[in-house]
């Protein structure tokens, strides 16, 4: 009993302390939610991006082959902050984008003997929607695409052809 009133009598100070101060409880208050909601958004976007992967992964794997050298992350992309548009960009490289670079070098001009899998201008490009209020499932779409972030006009007529040749739905 008399360490309970050893503790007891430590603590009861502090916590006064506490009342005389309400400006610094009320700002230790306000930080402390702001950490917790931030873990919370960190934790929730972790999550989102794993469970990105592991669709991309199922999908690959249902619908193409498994040789494959990876030629960006899997990343998020938006719309707007706003608009709620979201959508997973990822691309990757295999013999058969090998064999159009060096069509599409041939056709440019430019040299096409030093073209490996890890630097061929031709990827395939992933695009992965998460499920939305209309669609309850993940969608997914790939096509031949350069490996810049270019938008269609900033392409060339060769590789939108391309693009648009081999665009295929992923289940």
């Amino acid at each position: 009993m008399n360490f309970i009133n050893h503790w007891d009598k430590q603590l009861l100070p502090m916590f006064a302390s506490f009342k005389k101060h309400k400006i610094l409880s009320w700002t230790i208050s306000v930080l402390l939610i702001i950490g917790i909601l931030l873990i919370g958004v960190s934790v929730k976007s972790s999550m989102e991006m794993t469970k990105a992967r592991a669709t991309l992964e199922v999908m690959l794997k249902e619908n193409h082959d498994g040789n494959q050298i990876p030629r960006s992350k899997l990343i998020k992309e938006e719309s707007g902050p706003f608009s709620g548009i979201v959508w997973y960009d990822y691309t990757f490289s295999n013999t058969h984008t090998l064999a159009e670079s060096k069509r599409y070098l041939k056709a440019t001009g430019q040299s096409h003997q030093q073209v490996t899998l890890e630097n061929c201008p031709i990827v395939y490009r992933v695009i992965l929607r998460p499920p939305t209020k209309t669609s309850k499932r993940w969608t997914g779409q790939i096509f031949l695409d350069t490996n810049q972030q270019l938008s269609g006009s900033g392409r060339s007529s060769y590789v939108q052809a391309l693009s648009a040749k081999s665009l295929r739905d992923l289940n």
